[in-house]
């Protein structure tokens, strides 16, 4: 390009500005209808300063060439305003004639324009006889650039100066009515087919007269982007319709926004593919680059939504609609009409969604913690209000196992709706607060005076049996590789639950079982009181889920029979002769009594059975060298049995110091020699002996 002072353009605005002048000849030679005329009036000196005072704000005077370009395109926009009231402007504008300057060489736009005796580019423009203007204008532009390269205006750069603004003052106008034909096609009701077939051929055509590729071009041929102003007019356009969408709405729901934004969109996109783009050519990329400018649109509208969103309902409404509304294959209604999300950018950035799906599990920690504080509000209130637990298929039942399974059964569904990503944090909370309130839930149940009524208190240990199995099983086969920890709590809740039930039963039966192997007791039944508090505690049982109604009647038998031995082994008062014989019988008749029994409640522990009998036959037997053979049977049975409670026998027995040393150091052989405990069949393991039989061992 040809370098040229921007001095010299200053001041050529004041000396082309021809005297005012009364003559009404003159008046009559101005031409109100031909605005591409370079000239300007007598207010282009104030606008000559107007123009310096900017460029002073921009820089030095003595620019390079692009500085210069820089400023002939901005004050192409400046000088616009000038000429929206065309008819006020040229009324005032003295027409310029070849000499008028003192420069016969110098020809402006407006003589060429004259010498055509056509309507003047400004007239086509406002028209939007958009071709017909460029095609002027390009010629125009075609032959100033030529009379440039000739040396036409070597000695008078002004002139070049000011016809090179005049054309790019024209062709700043012609984007304006881009940009307006552009935004009308979706604000107004109808389609000017005639103009948006104009634009889409108007932009192809100024891309052919000012390819990208064109070398050692001056300024005045570059590129004028069209098409990238066309797709920023559609952009903008799609801003203001999503941004209008709201307009009028006292206070819309932010689900009614969302369903407003989608509607609009459909109906905009409807028009683009009917209506819009058979006015195009068909290559045109008229569908995508609406679709890419909604898109574009609806993001930066959720953002601001975003900005404005407040608590856990709010968050997921909007990630809802983004993940299954917006990005579903029918959002738009239509087969026709399609968007294929795969191939846009998201409609919220990454860091913006990874920003929303932390707010939300933020929120959602503090709703599940809320929902488990309400279930077990509701559990209290039942203890408070005494109120008995129903019965569901012969089982004890609370709802508490169906509300914790929809608690998380809901928000893992919602969850997945989303994503995957968001499924596997909502487990995450979801495990986590539900082993926290496992073990809040089981310290407040025992801390309540419902746990000192036998009859709640046993009732409600098994609904919570029953409840909690229930959950560990569901759990971890409905969410694979989810809830490991929470199994793993439930299981230990579980144990100290039965256990309660022993302490339970221990509380109520200890002082019976103090007056076994007393005098009293061998000419009394206090075996039978002891039996019905068992056989009572038992019927709940039977309201307990399997496996643990059968393990814990096996428990409470083995309970049972360990109180008994423990008290028969460490009597309150010493039964000899007659006594010890009739002990012996009561023992073998008790046990009978405690086998029938329990084999009427459904135990399947037959082995318990047998440790009366046995102890009962050492005590009752006459030949003494056959106790180192009962004995011998007896670890046999029970393994799990030591020295010590051998000795604690043998010393009920009273045989003397050297028949008791042969039969403990028997005993102590058969010890090393004896099988390894059965699991679940330990008796003796939990039997404490006297200490005078630590006195007896010593004595041996």
């Amino acid at each position: 390009m040809h370098q040229f002072s921007f001095s010299i353009i200053i001041d050529s605005f004041s000396n082309i500005l021809p005297a005012k002048t009364k003559d009404p000849q003159q008046e009559e030679q101005r031409s109100p209808s031909e605005p591409c005329s370079p000239t300007l009036s007598q207010s282009g000196s104030k606008l000559a300063k107007k123009i310096l005072r900017i460029s002073k704000k921009e820089g030095s005077l003595g620019g390079q060439a692009a500085e210069e370009s820089n400023f002939l395109r901005r004050s192409s926009r400046f000088l616009k305003s000038f000429r929206k009231n065309e008819e006020e402007m040229t009324n005032r504008l003295p027409r310029l004639t070849k000499g008028s300057q003192g420069s016969s060489e110098e020809e402006t736009l407006e003589n060429k324009l004259e010498m055509e005796e056509e309507k003047p580019v400004s007239d086509l423009i406002a028209e939007r006889q958009l071709l017909k203007a460029f095609s002027k204008l390009s010629q125009l532009e075609v032959s100033l650039v030529e009379d440039q390269h000739s040396g036409r205006f070597k000695d008078d750069r002004t002139a070049y100066a000011r016809q090179v603004m005049d054309i790019c003052l024209h062709y700043d106008m012609m984007a304006d009515e881009i940009r307006n034909i552009v935004e009308e096609t979706l604000s107004q009701p109808g389609v000017d087919s005639e103009a948006l077939l104009c634009v889409a051929q108007l932009i192809e055509k100024e891309e052919e007269v000012h390819p990208a590729h064109l070398p050692n071009s001056d300024f005045l041929r570059a590129p004028r982007k069209w098409r990238h102003l066309w797709e920023e007019a559609v952009k903008k356009s799609a801003l203001e319709r999503v941004g209008r969408v709201d307009q009028g709405m006292s206070e819309p729901t932010l689900a009614n926004l969302l369903s407003d934004f989608g509607r609009v969109m459909k109906q905009d996109l409807m028009k683009i593919r009917q209506e819009v783009q058979p006015c195009y050519p068909e290559d045109f990329p008229v569908w995508k680059t609406y679709v890419d400018a909604f898109h574009a649109a609806l993001s930066a509208r959720l953002q601001e939504l975003l900005q404005k969103a407040q608590g856990f309902e709010q968050l997921y409404v909007i990630m809802d609609w983004v993940a299954n509304v917006y990005c579903s294959n029918d959002f738009l209604g239509s087969l026709d009409l399609t968007h294929d999300v795969t191939t846009m950018p998201k409609l919220l950035a990454p860091e913006v969604w990874e920003k929303l799906e932390s707010d939300y599990t933020k929120f959602l920690e503090t709703k599940i913690k809320n929902c488990f504080d309400n279930i077990l509000k509701l559990e209290l209130d039942r203890w408070s209000e005494r109120e008995h637990p129903t019965l569901l298929q012969g089982l004890y039942h609370s709802p508490i196992s169906i509300d914790i399974h929809m608690l998380v059964g809901e928000h893992v569904n919602t969850a997945r709706a989303i994503s995957l990503g968001l499924e596997a944090t909502t487990l995450q909370i979801l495990e986590q607060s539900l082993n926290d309130f496992i073990l809040r839930f089981e310290k407040r149940f025992l801390d309540l005076d419902t746990a000192k009524d036998q009859n709640l208190f046993l009732p409600y240990l098994c609904v919570y049996i029953n409840a909690f199995q229930e959950l560990k099983i569901s759990l971890p086969v409905k969410f694979v590789n989810s809830f490991k920890n929470v199994e793993t709590t439930l299981l230990n809740m579980i144990s100290r639950f039965r256990k309660q039930m022993l302490i339970h039963l221990h509380q109520e039966t200890q002082v019976l079982f103090k007056e076994i192997g007393s005098k009293t007791w061998l000419t009394s039944d206090k075996l039978q009181p002891i039996m019905e508090k068992t056989v009572t505690f038992a019927q709940h049982l039977k309201h307990l889920v399997q496996p643990h109604s059968q393990e814990s009647l096996h428990e409470i038998h083995c309970y049972v029979i360990r109180e008994y031995v423990a008290h028969v082994l460490r009597p309150r008062e010493r039964l000899r002769g007659a006594d010890r014989v009739a002990s012996a019988q009561k023992m073998s008749q008790e046990s009978d009594a405690i086998a029938s029994t329990f084999h009427s409640l459904g135990s399947e522990a037959s082995w318990l059975g047998l440790v009366i009998p046995h102890i009962s036959v050492i005590l009752s037997e006459t030949y003494k060298d056959d106790i180192g053979q009962h004995i011998e049977v007896l670890i046999m049975d029970y393994p799990d049995i030591r020295q010590e409670h051998v000795a604690a026998i043998l010393a009920l027995r009273k045989l003397g110091r050297r028949r008791n040393q042969l039969l403990l150091r028997h005993a102590q052989v058969l010890l090393k020699k004896a099988p390894k405990t059965f699991p679940g069949q330990t008796l003796f393991e939990e039997i404490d002996v006297p200490a005078s039989v630590e006195v007896f061992l010593t004595c041996i």
